[in-house]
């Protein structure tokens, strides 16, 4: 009988972690963009409750005051929440892009570092990654298992 009220208890505890597990976001709420050199690092704050994401120069623990760019991400599907950057170097800043968001707030300098809300068209006007996997760029998902594309064009780090 005691055997059976233990397994029951077990059963009820994995029971409940499953279902914390399966309510929790899949996705990263701060990821860290680093450079091939990680000379350069972008930090991506989101929070998916409130349908925002801040991008911010620098690696930072918080959300910062200044020097970041807000974005909306109510029509940003958790499938297709990939973020694309270009690094143009140490001193002349980084192209990132977050498809189908939209700008709220601009406190970045812009003539350094670009944002864009749309993925760039291919020769049939479809929107696509290409151009974020070429050389000093790559692409990745916002989901927690979501890697670099290509391989060694630069590093992530997820809290």
């Amino acid at each position: 009988m005691r055997l059976l009220k233990r397994i029951k208890n077990i059963f009820y505890i994995l029971l409940l972690l499953l279902f914390i597990n399966c309510n929790s976001n899949p996705r990263s709420s701060r990821i860290y963009l680093y450079s091939r050199d990680k000379t350069q690092v972008i930090t991506i704050f989101s929070d998916y409750y409130n349908n925002e994401r801040i991008i911010a120069e620098g690696k930072l623990n918080t959300a910062p005051k200044d020097r970041y760019v807000k974005l909306n991400i109510s029509n940003v599907t958790e499938l297709g929440d990939e973020i694309g950057v270009c690094w143009f170097g140490k001193n002349a800043g980084w192209q990132l892009v977050n498809d189908n968001s939209k700008i709220v707030k601009v406190e970045l300098d812009t003539t350094k570092y670009k944002i864009k809300t749309s993925w760039y068209r291919d020769e049939n006007d479809t929107p696509n990654p290409k151009y974020y996997r070429g050389e000093n760029c790559y692409s990745i998902g916002a989901l927690d298992y979501s890697t670099v594309h290509p391989n060694g064009n630069g590093f992530i780090e997820r809290d």
